[in-house]
């Protein structure tokens, strides 16, 4: 298991993580995840690849702390499953798949393909991480009443695949009218019965 920021060597200086973090970070977004290695990090944030190999156990763990920093703040979850805050928390999501953090996403998980570490970083510190807050999110909305009881799973696969689908084959692009069409349907399916169906725009400013 990858270890995260925090658990390796002796305490780190404050300024030293977040030169290294946005060095790796600004590597990411303007040369391209092959560029972002322990050497070149290093170089940029003025520290030794002793220190960086002190506080991380390998590169993929330093490249995903960096993108975790950002990502955690630009794709956060809808607070509460109705259609308005799906929608919103979506289209901001295809908004920002359409800058940095959409090309770091498509190069971590080509990369995943043939290096491991970064398929498991990926995994444990990006998606099954989220995946945690986003399974407390859908079973309040089924205590609530919102959406009709299902494997949580399921759920989150549902509503955010096809995004991702959209970001990796880049057969359709990623707009507000296919986001709001997408959330109308996963919410009617999910709708519990007698409540109705809702209609494309309806409650979707």
């Amino acid at each position: 298991m990858t270890q995260s920021a925090g658990t390796r060597g002796r305490k780190r200086s404050a300024a030293a993580e977040n030169a290294v973090l946005a060095a790796a970070y600004d590597l990411l977004a303007t040369e391209g995840l092959q560029a972002a290695t322990v050497e070149a990090i290093a170089q940029r944030a003025k520290v030794s690849k002793a220190t960086i190999y002190k506080w991380w156990p390998n590169r993929a763990a330093v490249i995903m702390s960096a993108f975790l920093r950002e990502a955690s703040n630009a794709l956060p979850y809808p607070e509460q499953l109705d259609m308005t805050s799906v929608f919103d928390r979506l289209h901001r999501m295809a908004e920002e798949f359409h800058g940095p953090i959409g090309n770091m996403v498509r190069a971590l998980i080509a990369e995943g393909q043939s290096d491991p570490e970064i398929a498991q970083a990926f995994r444990e510190g990006y998606v099954l991480a989220r995946r945690q807050q986003g399974a407390e999110i859908v079973h309040a909305a089924i205590a609530a009443g919102l959406i009709r009881e299902a494997d949580p799973d399921v759920i989150l696969d549902m509503l955010y695949a096809p995004l991702y689908y959209r970001l990796l084959v880049g057969h359709q692009p990623l707009t507000a009218e296919f986001i709001r069409e997408h959330v109308t349907l996963a919410l009617n399916g999910l709708t519990p019965r007698g409540n109705g169906e809702r209609r494309p725009g309806n409650d979707i400013r």
